[in-house]
């Protein structure tokens, strides 16, 4: 009954996620099993997805957003924490890159044949180490059997034309021996030239409120929207009530045209005196100056049309598994690559007075190759319930391009191996031991360089232990790990406003742990409590990166000297369940010492960039999540599920010095505002119908970067999908799926407040889908 009860309660979030703001009919499910029953773990199963990157995959659910650098590279972003601080993982392995440290390269994923995304909320440092000190996101691929088919073949086209919308194309085959073999092979592309958008590609802000009531310019807002924004003090040809006719007769003594002007009526030069003809424009009481306020675009200010929002996918992999009594080994083959453009964005954002028509667009070319193998066994040694080894190697490679010419390469080669023990329940125990390696190089070249030559190792052993009695249920988990950043031989050079003078090694010891419980309260509630202390060394860019990190638009300085971050999160969940109706409510509260962020130094170095370095504090995060759904049976007329969802999240420096209050603010720029959405899922036989919509509020807690930070407005996304299923018993062709799908039906301006390019590239425009995909 216990597990019933908190199970169907913590489902409260499935009706909602079901019904994605994507075409598609997504279904979501929070782990119920060990050891996750206490965790805030989301499943996103893919039947038919359509995503564009992974963010936006998973945005639908409470908690989780996208980074939204424009339409083409969106991670997620759990609550309000991403790049070095949320775990990306395929098929239990980790694929952080560049994706970690530069918003503008997307994480490889493929759309189509994705089968889901686990989703852990809460911290998740003792599963996968520092990197997931703000959650972690494992995606399933696909392309690994775990468990053999039902059917020795099946082949899945499919085809999709898109209106504002990517055209897709994908070919999935499986073919088995229903005994030992059994292997899968996936092709699949995207594509679009460019995306449509209700107005203009700047925000109207970017116009109406550079120039501050209070004076001066807003260089943050200014900066953000690539603008040329100055203020010139200019001579006002109506404050003086005659016009100098000596300068008049003699203009090449003049200064200025305040020379031409004068308070008196006659004027005496070289003796001779001059009357002064009366100024026809003169106003009394108006001031000798005047201010010239100069508003230029740097980029341009697109209508109708997202300039530079090209994208170009490209997937193929395959992937065997050999079954036999006491478990099955895969290996597998995986290639991706992305072509496409950041929108409204030059990587140049070029000075004042420079001919802006020569800037150029930035585009990004990303490739990479995994080769993995994964391995289980049954009951391999006495008290062992299950060995799991997993062993894999990661080229990443990803490249800004500034028009034709390469800014910046940078390679990331990473070996990787885990090997997880289950042991064999022991009463209520039961748990796990692991042992986890990676050694990743970095090498970069291009002329654009703000990262050195680096190879990092880390290595660590961790134990998960699970209690579970008939009242409640219990776990806790520890892990020891240790990271190395090494700096290696290149022509990488810091700017003369580094802060490190000379480039040293760095090594850190870190330790996590997590404590919880859950219980039933009676037969309708439920309760979860939570308590982690986790760990995370500094990554690369903040330790070592100096010079112009164009894709942040920042002059970015790194401090070797930094100190690991320890966060302390406590996290409470109340659940009810009763006859179809779930609901769950979460609180959390993150207190990080040391947390790491950009600093902004109060300077500017050339192209406008701000300079910042990275710097720690003490800061607080804290924010909750509320879901709703209630289950429906209407008969003849099929099922019905409604669902709700509301979400909020802050994240304040708790005592800022007078410098990080004055630059930076309280609160960081770019988080994510509180959200609360409303869905409809209607299902009848092969028929299936989704609406939803998603409000977006206007931000209320602002950051800095010195000028304040200004908020745009809110906005409603309302999507609808409908689609349909022919069964073909007869035919080679078994079975052929139909949809139809409309995004952002309301055509809004929709501008996520935690992306980077909110005031520059709003999301699309309406856009909608056909397609077809057909099982053989």
């Amino acid at each position: 009954m216990r597990l019933h009860v908190l199970a169907a309660a913590i489902l409260s979030t499935f009706q909602y996620a079901h019904a994605s703001e994507e075409i598609t009919l997504q279904t979501i499910n929070i782990q119920a099993e060990r050891p996750s029953n206490i965790d805030s773990v989301v499943v996103v199963e893919n039947q038919q997805a359509q995503n564009g990157t992974l963010g936006g995959m998973l945005e639908h659910v409470s908690g989780v957003q996208s980074s939204a650098f424009g339409p083409n590279a969106g991670a997620p972003v759990i609550r309000s924490l991403s790049g070095n601080r949320v775990q990306i993982l395929e098929d239990g392995q980790s694929i952080l890159g560049m994706n970690a440290l530069s918003g503008d390269i997307n994480i490889p994923f493929d759309p189509l044949f994705v089968r889901s995304a686990t989703v852990n909320k809460s911290s998740d440092s003792v599963r996968f180490g520092g990197n997931a000190i703000g959650g972690s996101v494992d995606v399933d691929s696909g392309l690994v059997s775990r468990k053999m088919e039902d059917q020795e073949k099946e082949v899945e086209l499919v085809l999709r034309k898109g209106f504002n919308n990517a055209d897709a194309q994908g070919l999935r085959l499986n073919f088995n021996d229903q005994k030992h073999f059994s292997t899968n092979v996936q092709l699949s592309f995207q594509k679009i030239s460019h995306y449509t958008i209700p107005g203009n590609s700047k925000a109207s802000v970017c116009n109406s409120q550079l120039f501050p009531a209070k004076g001066g310019v807003n260089t943050f807002l200014a900066d953000s929207c690539q603008k040329e924004a100055r203020i010139q003090q200019v001579y006002n040809k109506s404050s003086q009530p005659y016009i100098d006719q000596f300068m008049t007769e003699n203009p090449d003594w003049a200064d200025g045209d305040f020379s031409f002007y004068t308070n008196n009526p006659t004027s005496v030069w070289q003796r001779k005196t001059y009357v002064n003809p009366v100024n026809p424009a003169y106003v009394p009481g108006t001031p000798t100056t005047v201010q010239n306020k100069i508003n230029r675009d740097v980029t341009p200010d697109y209508h109708g049309t997202l300039g530079n929002s090209y994208s170009s996918n490209a997937h193929f992999a395959v992937g065997t598994t050999y079954f036999f009594d006491g478990g099955y080994v895969a290996a597998s083959v995986d290639s991706k690559e992305s072509k496409y453009g950041v929108p409204g964005f030059s990587m140049e954002n070029l000075s004042f007075g420079s001919n802006y028509a020569e800037g150029m667009p930035v585009g990004v070319v990303i490739r990479q190759d995994k080769y993995a193998l994964e391995a289980k066994l049954l009951e391999p040694v006495p008290y062992v319930e299950s060995a799991q080894l997993r062993v894999s190697r990661l080229n990443n490679a990803s490249g800004e391009r500034l028009g034709a010419t390469k800014a910046n390469d940078y390679q990331f080669d990473t070996n990787q191996a885990e090997l997880l023990l289950a042991q064999r329940r022991a009463g209520p125990l039961t748990g796990m031991l692991g042992v986890n390696y990676q050694a990743r190089e970095i090498s970069g070249s291009g002329s654009q360089l703000y990262l050195p030559d680096v190879n990092t190792t880390s290595s660590a052993l961790f134990v998960k232990q699970n209690l579970d009695f008939a009242w409640a249920s219990f776990d806790a988990g520890f892990r020891r790990e240790k990271v190395e950043h090494e700096i290696e031989n290149s022509g990488f050079k810091t700017s003369r406003n580094a802060k490190n003078s000379r480039l040293e090694d760095r090594d850190f010891s870190l330790n996590s742990y997590n404590l919880g419980a859950s219980t039933e309260l009676g037969r309708l509630f439920g309760a979860k409590l939570r308590y982690s202390s986790s760990q995370r060394a500094p990554e690369v860019n903040e330790l070592y990166a100096s010079n112009r990190h164009y894709s942040i638009m920042t002059q970015e300085e790194g401090d070797q000297n930094l100190k690991a971050e320890r966060a302390k999160t406590t996290e409470f969940t109340i659940l009810f369940g009763n006859r179809g109706f779930k609901a769950s409510a979460t609180a959390y509260s993150m207190k990080y010492a040391n947390y790491l962020y950009l600093g902004h130094s109060g300077l500017q170095t050339a192209n406008r960039l701000p300079l910042k370095y990275w710097k720690q504090t003490d800061t607080t995060v804290k924010g909750f999540e509320v879901d709703a759904s209630q289950a429906l049976d209407l008969g003849a007329c099929g099922k019905l599920a409604l669902s709700a969802f509301a979400d909020l999240v802050k994240n304040k420096a708790d005592n800022p010095d007078s410098l990080r209050a004055h630059n930076d603010g309280e609160y960081l720029p770019n988080m994510p505002t509180n959200r609360y959405g409303a869905n409809l899922l209607w299902e009848n036989q092969d028929w299936k119908a989704n609406l939803s919509g998603t409000r977006y509020d206007k931000q209320k807690y602002m950051g800095k970067s010195v000028s304040d930070e200004v908020p745009l407005d809110g906005y409603t996304m309302v999507n609808f999908q409908l689609s349909r299923a022919f069964q073909l018993p007869n035919s080679s062709v078994r079975e052929i799926e139909v949809f139809v799908s409309a995004s952002n039906l309301l055509d809004q301006d929709a501008r996520p407040h935690n992306s980077p390019l909110k005031y520059i590239a709003p999301l699309p425009g309406r856009g909608f889908q056909l397609g077809v995909t057909g099982k053989i």
